[in-house]
């Protein structure tokens, strides 16, 4: 058969482009870059090539790919070619202000550069949008960016799906419009999967069918998706990171730190991935290291009260109770919540600092009343401060909570038993929980103890011995606590 034509070439590449998929564009600016050489076809291929470029761009920034730099390839063929149409530039604008977003999410900006897109889309938002109106319906490109411009924006959002893709009505049934609509304000499994089952080059879906899964808590069916996506493309943060991510919720830590690692190769500055990087080292016991990633995150100036947090907690697992108690405090001037208080109560239990501790373990029982460990420790300290009515009110409860915690422990294992985990990952959760259990033992038996010395010396004498007895052969307080019986006869 005779070799295809110049025109025949141009048709399949455009072909290639409705087709949709990451790798059918790229397929498709090959394609037109290879037919600029062709004198008759340069300007059509030209138009081609700087169009799938952008879109490639666009794909890129959506999926949190590595910037592979088609937006930069784009702008220098437009720039250099004289018989384009007179509105890519504007499209072109466009692609390079666009934010990382896509299924309904955006990922924050932490550079510079994310923060001047964000600042030049916000000044040129009305002008663009109409522009886009008017470009939809007679170009893919302008089509697709429309879509891009208008699926998470405030002003759109009283839209219907079907009114938002109106405009691009000509190419609706092109599997690249197909793939917005699956991913406009959320990711439809339906029509994502739809999408890989009719065209198996599609393999971009299989990471928003994993985020999906994530949102399910379908981890097993997420952790599969993310993998067959990293085997497709392996420089791409935002999937080393939700593989990271994945990890840290099923107990993974060695893994976790693993891919926030990988993430963090290609881009440095994702704070998202320090924090996680931080989080998974101090589950791992190393402090030492958690503590050098913190002092990163510090720098880069994002989540530095979380960065505090943190540093302050391996700080302390350190026995640096000084420096951890000047972080935790900076902490406290950033973040709102029980944990904080929390930790400064501990810390300040450390320094001797009773009435400190107290007060810091009265602020996060405020705010969550639920945590057991909170509740303890407050009563400790009023045990050692000799506020006995105190001691014994909360302590009580303490049990209370402890117990129900236990069951809530027990449940879990059981469920785990029953999951369809792997063997490996069902014995480390197990494993994790049943050190829960033991350290909540070690604190009822602590807090049965305190309460009997409470009502001894409230001369309370039958609720003192209902204590004692509880702990009269514990290992740690059965001594002590038969003395307070022989006291009590």
């Amino acid at each position: 058969p005779a070799a295809p034509t110049p025109a025949d070439r141009l048709a399949s590449a455009e072909a290639l482009v409705r087709a949709g998929c990451l790798d059918c564009l790229l397929a498709a600016y090959g394609e037109y870059d290879l037919l600029r050489a062709f004198p008759f076809a340069k300007d059509a291929a030209t138009a081609g090539a700087v169009r799938t470029a952008a879109l490639i761009a666009r794909r890129e920034r959506e999926l949190g790919l590595a910037d592979e730099g088609y937006g930069e390839r784009a702008r220098v063929l437009q720039t250099a070619a004289s018989n384009l149409p007179n509105w890519l530039p504007t499209l072109l604008d466009v692609v390079e202000a666009l934010p990382a977003s896509g299924a309904g999410m955006t990922r924050t900006p932490t550079s510079d550069i994310e923060l001047e897109r964000m600042r030049v889309l916000r000044l040129n938002r009305d002008r663009w949008r109409a522009r886009l109106r008017e470009l939809a319906p007679i170009d893919e490109l302008g089509a697709y960016l429309w879509l891009a411009f208008t699926c998470g924006a405030t002003e759109t959002s009283n839209l219907s799906l079907d009114e938002l893709f109106e405009p691009v009505a000509p190419f609706r049934d092109t599997p690249l419009i197909g793939f917005k609509r699956a991913t406009c304000r959320a990711s439809d499994t339906a029509q994502l999967q739809a999408l890989l089952d009719r065209d198996p080059r599609f393999l971009e879906t299989k990471y928003y069918l994993g985020l999906s899964a994530v949102g399910a808590r379908r981890l097993d069916e997420a952790d599969q998706r993310f993998e067959e996506a990293y085997a497709w493309r392996e420089q791409w943060p935002t999937l080393t990171q939700s593989i990271a991510n994945v990890a840290m919720t099923s107990e993974e830590f060695e893994r976790s730190l693993a891919f926030y690692d990988r993430t963090l190769v290609m881009e440095p500055r994702a704070v998202d991935a320090l924090l996680g990087r931080i989080r998974a080292l101090t589950y791992l016991g190393r402090n030492e290291d958690a503590i050098a990633t913190t002092d990163l995150l510090i720098a880069l100036g994002w989540y530095v009260g979380d960065a505090r947090y943190w540093r302050a907690l391996n700080e302390s697992e350190l026995e640096r109770n000084d420096e951890a108690w000047t972080d935790v405090e900076a902490a406290a001037k950033l973040l709102v919540n029980a944990d904080v208080p929390k930790l400064a109560g501990l810390i300040a239990y450390r320094r001797h600092q009773l009435d400190v501790s107290r007060a810091k373990f009265e602020e996060a029982h405020a705010r969550n009343a639920n945590d057991c460990e909170t509740r303890f420790y407050l009563g400790v300290v009023l045990a050692e401060q000799g506020v006995w009515n105190r001691t014994a009110e909360v302590l009580v409860d303490t049990g209370r909570c402890l117990e129900s915690a236990e069951r809530g422990l027990n449940d879990e294992i059981a469920a785990i038993r029953a999951s369809t985990d792997p063997p490996a990952r069902q014995a480390r959760k197990i494993a994790r929980r049943e050190q829960f259990i033991a350290k909540g033992r070690r604190m009822l038996a602590t807090s049965w103890f305190d309460i009997a010395v409470a009502y001894y010396n409230m001369s309370r004498k039958t609720e003192a011995r209902q204590f004692a007895d509880k702990v009269a052969n514990d290992e740690q307080f059965g001594e002590r606590a038969r003395g307070i019986l022989s006291l009590l006869k």
